[in-house]
């Protein structure tokens, strides 16, 4: 059985007829199920589907990787185009997600969480399934989250930010949920952000699932806010998997992008949208 994985929103593209926007989405076929990983901002959903000449009727479900707008911008025209959808994500998925600009002090925090409430989706048709840890939601798709985060695993990203009293606490972002998909070629790991760290994720795949080899690790990965000090071991790691091959997308950042290239070769691909992975 083949897995096609269809990068649909990213920063870049891959060739014209594209709109790259600041977020992800992936439309993942499988058999007889499609099903969509993340919806990016919401721009580019509409156009990138029909410039791949995809549609969202017959969808299964719609996986969210977390709450921000980049990830969720475009949750409610997918709803709309599934006439009622099942929507697998962290309970948390509408917390107040913020970020504060650290060169300018004096500036308030900036909502950057789900531009739309539980309420209205809803009221558009979305179905909410919460799962705040690791499970099967379809045969051969599990939706891994909630695995304990090493802080020392973790990207250090201090922009993120959730209100607490009268001032604001580091955002643990303890929505952030990844996709593992299993492929006739081995296990495919995709990733949203990988706002939990792509060491605290490969922990949990290996320590609580049991899973040693990955054929691919396919979108964000938040390298950006490693530093470069940590890019060796996190290599290494991804080494230690057999990964196949490496795409990273979204937040991974132009220089981490360009170590990982550097070490992994062939291995290595941008996973911009309109890209299409065949395993």
């Amino acid at each position: 059985m083949e897995t096609r994985i269809t990068i649909v929103c990213d920063n870049s593209i891959s060739r014209s007829g594209f709109v790259g926007e600041h977020g992800f989405s992936c439309l993942i076929e499988r058999g007889d199920e499609r099903f969509l990983f993340d919806t990016g901002p919401g721009l580019s959903l509409p156009i990138n589907l029909k410039t791949l000449n995809k549609h969202l009727s017959g969808l299964s479900r719609i996986f969210i990787s977390h709450g921000h707008y980049d990830h969720t911008g475009g949750l409610l025209w997918a709803t709309q185009q599934t006439n009622g959808i099942k929507v697998i994500a962290h309970p948390a998925i509408f917390s107040r997600h913020m970020v504060i600009d650290p060169g300018a002090p004096g500036k308030p925090a900036r909502y950057i969480g789900c531009p739309f409430s539980r309420e209205e989706l809803e009221q558009y048709g979305a179905e909410f399934d919460f799962a705040d840890h690791t499970g099967e939601t379809l045969p051969g798709t599990w939706f891994v989250t909630g695995m304990d985060r090493d802080p020392d695993k973790s990207p250090q990203d201090h922009r993120l930010v959730v209100p607490e009293g009268e001032g604001f606490v580091q955002d643990p972002i303890e929505d952030d949920a990844s996709l593992l998909v299993e492929t006739g070629a081995g296990p495919v790991l995709v990733l949203g952000c990988a706002h939990a760290g792509v060491l605290n994720i490969l922990d949990h795949v290996r320590e609580k699932m049991g899973i040693c080899r990955l054929r691919a690790i396919l979108g964000g990965t938040h390298l950006m806010f490693y530093g470069p000090e940590d890019l060796p071991r996190v290599m290494d790691e991804l080494e230690r998997f057999s990964i196949g091959l490496i795409g990273v997308s979204h937040c991974t950042g132009f220089q981490a992008a360009v170590a990982l290239c550097n070490r992994f070769g062939d291995r290595f691909t941008a996973a911009s949208a309109g890209r299409v992975f065949g395993f």
